[in-house]
């Protein structure tokens, strides 16, 4: 159970993700108008989504390799 010691910093940095909307933006349609041939790109804002997440998890991991490195069982 110790790995599920991380969770509650996992989960913390999952719900601090930010995704800046001008990086999402550039990729949507400026047109708004009826019959537009423009095409949402949503799956691209949500990859950015993942991986700002992934991200923000991998930093936390890495945080916790810093402050509690795995020396090999050597003390």
């Amino acid at each position: 159970m110790a790995d599920l010691d991380m969770w509650p910093r996992i989960e913390a940095a999952i719900y601090d993700t930010k995704v800046g909307r001008a990086d999402a933006e550039w990729q949507w349609p400026r047109c708004h108008k009826r019959g537009c041939q423009c095409q949402n790109d949503i799956d691209f804002v949500f990859s950015l989504f993942t991986k700002a997440i992934a991200d923000s998890v991998y930093k936390e991991l890495l945080c916790k390799a810093v402050t509690e490195p795995d020396d090999g069982g050597v003390r």
